[in-house]
């Protein structure tokens, strides 16, 4: 199970892939996420590898690290789906789009297009930032009343 917290400056999972594929040091990662609760969908780019000096090129483990801020983890405390995707991030053009332009959480400067392949397909969970505040009360005058009535 992948986790990703929200609140940290970066999150690290491991990845193992679910068919053996061709790593090319070149190429990028993006995290394909839809939360089990509302189906809503976050695409997590710049993910950096950590484990790179594979002697064979190919690897059984897949280390990478998410940055909160150029990350786009999602928000939302929950269970999502994630699939791991390899392949190349290039600038959206205008008229190729597939996102409405109120829909874009970014610049439109910034706003990539991933292309790739599905290296794996896991579970996910994120520690969102929406989760509520318990208080406690800790003073010593915690004294109460109440009513019965009997018939």
């Amino acid at each position: 199970m992948i986790n990703l917290y929200t609140l940290h400056p970066t999150s690290s999972f491991t990845v193992y892939p679910d068919a053996d594929y061709n790593y090319n040091p070149t190429g990028s990662y993006a995290l394909n996420l839809t939360q089990d609760y509302d189906q809503s969908f976050t695409q997590m780019g710049n993910l950096k590898r950590l484990n790179t000096d594979v002697a064979n090129k190919k690897s059984h483990l897949i280390v990478l690290e998410a940055t909160s801020g150029s990350s786009r983890i999602p928000s939302p405390d929950g269970q999502y789906t994630g699939q791991l995707l390899f392949g190349e991030e290039t600038p959206t053009k205008w008229g190729e789009a597939n996102v409405k332009f109120g829909a874009a959480q970014q610049q439109w400067g910034n706003f990539n297009t991933f292309s790739g392949s599905i290296v794996s397909t896991d579970r996910a969970y994120v520690h969102g930032a929406n989760l509520q505040t318990i208080t406690t009360n800790t003073s010593t005058d915690q004294t109460g009343a109440y009513t019965t009535y009997n018939d």
